[in-house]
């Protein structure tokens, strides 16, 4: 029998491309609401008062050197996670909303991006770290698997850097108020429904918290 080969190069570049700022901030809302998501798996309704979400984007008028990173408290990648991450359009998080695309928007926008977990194993934690690359084949490098020592709680860290020139350069805010007028926006219904954890926004030299947006 014989499959056919995805080629995930070519689906990526086919995606639509950002028009205005927010479809430019779409691959960060992605990892935010990845972050908000695992969080809200691991702590149910203690959520608001357990979960932490970090988010800091470093940009500018130039559009030079661009970065964001997104950190959370939630899961982390555990097995199941970890399966539906390295799985094209999973359906992981079909029941509540998601289409398993994000990540492909990731690698449509940013020139680099590395991530860092920490997971429970059984009775233990581990660390995994990763290069996340736009490629044909081997879409995970440098990947390695470590034992957490002295680590007693799960996390996850994904960091972004460079805009890719197909429309995200171009479409990227370059002013903070810009981020954190669209997080707030984006979010604003997540915080509403009262079922939200903590996330702090570092833009810059700028910071705020979006939390107790619904009280």
């Amino acid at each position: 029998m014989t499959s056919l080969r995805p080629n995930l190069v070519r689906r990526i570049e086919r995606l639509p491309k950002p028009t205005n700022v927010a479809g430019a901030l779409q691959p960060l809302f992605e990892a935010v609401s990845n972050a908000i998501h695992s969080t809200q798996a691991r702590f149910g309704d203690a959520v608001t008062q357990s979960g932490r979400v970090v988010v800091t984007v470093s940009t500018n008028r130039n559009k030079e050197n661009v970065w964001a990173a997104v950190e959370d408290n939630g899961l982390g990648l555990n097995t199941e996670n970890w399966d539906a991450f390295t799985t094209t359009d999973t359906d992981n998080k079909i029941q509540i909303g998601g289409k398993g695309v994000g990540r492909l928007l990731w690698l449509d926008c940013f020139d680099r991006i590395s991530v860092e977990f920490v997971f429970q194993d059984g009775e233990e934690f581990k660390r995994r770290k990763f290069k996340f690359v736009l490629a044909l084949e081997e879409q995970i490098q440098e990947e390695a698997v470590e034992l957490a020592e002295g680590v007693s709680d799960s996390m996850f860290q994904v960091k972004f850097e460079g805009l890719r020139a197909n429309g995200y350069h171009d479409k990227f805010p370059g002013r903070d108020s810009s981020v954190f007028q669209h997080l707030t926006s984006h979010f604003l219904p997540v915080f509403i429904g009262g079922r939200a954890p903590l996330v702090a926004v570092h833009v810059n030299d700028e910071f705020a918290e979006l939390s107790g947006l619904h009280q």
